[in-house]
C-alpha cells in the first residue's frame, strides 16, 4: 500500500470549490459522525483524455467526461491553474453543472489542511474495499473508514439526497483559491444541490 500522493494524474481543477459537510449515523458503531465531500461548482474542468482519442479517431467533436456530450473548447488556461503543457494540449473541458468528487487520490496541501481544520477524521487512508488509498471519512467515535460508495453511490447516501429536506442537512462551505484534484469518482449534477445551504 503506498500512500505517496502525486498531482500527476490531476483530472479536476477549478478557480474555486466547496466543502460539504453533514452528519450520519456510523455504520460500525451507530453513532452520528460529521463527514465532509468536495464538491465543484460548474466553472470548474475536467480532463478528457477520452475525448482527445475520440476525435483524433473518428473526427467527431470533444466529448466531456462527465456524460459524453459535445462541449465546447476551451478552458485550457484558466488563470491560477498550470497545466503543464503548452499551447492547449491537454484536452481540458468545461463541465458547466456542479459535481461532487469521491475516491480523491491527490489533493494540493492547501486543501488537505483546510480538510483537516474541519475533521481530522477526513484522511487519506487505505481501503480493503477497493484496494486502493483515498481520501476517505472515519468515524469520530470508532474510527472506522466509511467507505465513498456509500456516501457517494447509494441513495440516501450522505451526498446523494433523496428529498428536499435530506438536501437541506447538507451544507456547503465555499472556498475561492485554485482547486486540482485526482479523482476516480465523479458525480455530475447532484440532484437537489441547488437545495444544500452556503455557509
Amino acid at each position: 500500500m503506498s500512500e505517496v500522493q502525486s498531482g500527476a494524474d490531476v483530472n479536476i481543477r477549478s478557480s474555486g470549490y466547496f466543502i460539504a459537510r453533514t452528519e450520519v449515523p456510523c455504520r460500525h458503531c451507530g453513532l452520528r459522525t460529521r463527514v465532509l465531500a468536495l464538491a465543484m461548482p460548474p466553472e470548474h474542468e475536467t480532463l478528457d483524455l477520452d475525448g482527445q482519442v475520440e476525435e483524433e479517431s473518428d473526427g467527431g467533436g470533444d466529448r466531456d467526461s462527465v456524460g459524453g456530450d459535445l462541449v465546447g473548447n476551451g478552458g485550457a488556461n484558466s488563470p491560477g491553474l498550470d497545466t503543464g503543457l503548452e499551447n492547449g494540449a491537454v484536452p481540458w473541458q468545461p463541465a458547466g453543472v456542479n459535481a461532487f468528487l469521491f475516491y480523491v487520490e491527490y489533493l494540493p496541501d492547501s486543501v488537505q489542511g483546510r480538510l483537516r481544520d474541519l475533521s481530522p477524521s477526513f484522511r487519506f487512508a487505505y481501503s480493503d474495499a477497493t484496494l486502493t488509498s483515498y481520501w476517505a471519512n472515519h468515524c469520530d467515535h470508532c474510527g472506522r473508514l466509511l467507505g465513498d460508495h456509500e456516501l457517494h453511490c447509494e441513495p440516501e447516501g450522505a451526498f446523494v439526497p433523496v428529498s428536499e429536506a435530506a438536501a437541506a442537512a447538507i451544507e456547503l462551505l465555499k472556498i475561492e483559491e485554485p482547486f486540482e484534484a485526482a479523482a476516480d469518482g465523479y458525480a455530475f449534477e447532484p440532484e437537489f444541490f441547488s437545495l444544500m445551504r452556503e455557509a
